[in-house]
């Protein structure tokens, strides 16, 4: 835990939290890898990288921007400390989110076909694209979009997790900044939301009848707050009781991941039994990912994988990684036809039905498809973060909590 003296105050800075944050997107690239190259049911519940790997970005967020809101002066203004947080926020999300957007719009990239509300989905309808969204991602609601239609976007879907983090801080600013000099008062709505959130996504199983392969419950928003809040809790918690917390990170850790193993068992005895994953099995994959931030944070770094360049510095492109990987994934081929490359591995994507197939492609040249797709994410992300990010997160410096004076 470091703070940068060019500044005479700034935010705690993790180094290794940056690790899990490289963890964490691996881990979603290679959900969508697997997904392309058809993975079964089973497999995904048995390794939900996807989901583990969203989990565990939302709670570091809630982490993360609890405990930077927390550390605003005591006697600044209200005003001043929201205005220097949206506007780092700004400077750190909005520059290559709407680059990316502009490309996709552009080029009107991404066909597919709406799954089941909408009546153009009969066979034989006409195709969507990214434009049919209209003002939805431009204004972080492509997760409203997706929940509305019930129908993913393909490559652009992964936008839904932007959207609900960037609804997350037009609120929670506000009320961390307005409370937080009452740790109790905010420890009691923290987990009030937490309860809240699994009863929308127990609403949504049992009152509308869905199934666990419909985008309704993993997109909405108050179906995603648990595990936010659940990073807030954990913020208080580290805040309080410092050093001694972390002899608890490995055990929320496995305690976790027993929860959510659990839920999938008990889910495969019956199709009702599903709810238990909607909510027990969920919000074990939040606890385990707040034991891996207890452990990360005071972990030993001469013996954590957690502690090296190379996943520290991935994490720092991370978001790149995050924002691209899926349409490099999706059009590998094409791109590595560019530079010389042609991987025998082929993807069948049929945008009339919304499917992958993977034609019968021996391992050897699946391998090779893989690391085609992380040398072009890694190295799209690096090339994004040296020439837009990073000049942007300079900027970020002026709108920096200095203390402030009290009066006499």
């Amino acid at each position: 835990m470091t703070r940068n003296p060019d500044t005479e105050k700034q935010p705690l800075y993790y180094p290794k939290l940056d690790s899990i944050r490289c963890f964490a997107v691996l881990a979603v690239i290679f959900a969508h890898i697997f997904q392309i190259w058809t993975w079964e049911r089973d497999t995904f519940d048995l390794f939900p990288l996807g989901n583990a790997g969203v989990v565990a970005f939302f709670v570091l967020s809630g982490f993360l921007i609890t405990n930077l809101l927390l550390d605003e002066p005591p006697g600044q203004p209200l005003a001043r400390s929201f205005k220097n947080f949206y506007m780092r926020r700004m400077l750190r999300i909005f520059p290559i989110y709407y680059l990316y957007l502009l490309v996709v719009f552009s080029f009107d990239l991404g066909a597919f076909k709406v799954e089941w509300s909408d009546p153009a989905a009969a066979p034989g309808g006409p195709l969507l694209t990214i434009r049919d969204t209209g003002a939805f991602p431009w204004l972080y609601l492509t997760n409203i979009w997706i929940y509305n239609h019930a129908s993913w976007i393909t490559f652009n879907s992964p936008l839904w997790t932007l959207s609900v983090e960037e609804q997350f801080y037009l609120v929670w600013p506000f009320m961390v900044l307005f409370l937080r000099g009452k740790p109790r008062a905010l420890a009691v709505i923290f987990s009030a939301v937490c309860a809240l959130s699994i009863g929308v996504r127990l609403y949504l199983f049992l009152a509308l009848g869905y199934t666990n392969t419909t985008p309704h419950i993993e997109v909405f928003t108050f179906t995603n707050l648990d595990f936010l809040a659940s990073g807030g809790l954990l913020a208080l918690a580290h805040r309080r009781y410092g050093e001694s917390l972390g002899a608890y990170g490995v055990p929320l850790l496995i305690g976790g991941l027993a929860m959510y193993y659990l839920a999938v068992q008990l889910t495969g005895r019956g199709p009702g039994l599903a709810a238990i994953y909607w909510t027990f099995g969920k919000f074990g994959m939040a606890v385990a990912a707040a034991g891996l931030v207890l452990y990360s944070l005071h972990s030993n770094p001469r013996f954590t994988p957690l502690h090296n360049p190379v996943t520290m510095h991935l994490g720092k492109i991370s978001y790149g990684m995050y924002l691209y990987h899926n349409a490099l994934v999706f059009h590998y081929r094409e791109i590595s036809g560019l530079v010389g490359l042609n991987p025998a591995a082929r993807i069948n994507y049929d945008p009339a039905t919304n499917m992958l197939s993977d034609p019968a492609v021996p391992l050897l040249p699946k391998l090779l498809g893989v690391a085609v797709c992380l040398i072009l994410v890694i190295g799209v992300s690096e090339l994004s973060y040296r020439i837009i990010e990073r000049p942007a997160l300079r900027l970020k410096n002026r709108f920096r909590s200095r203390p402030f004076p009290q009066p006499g």
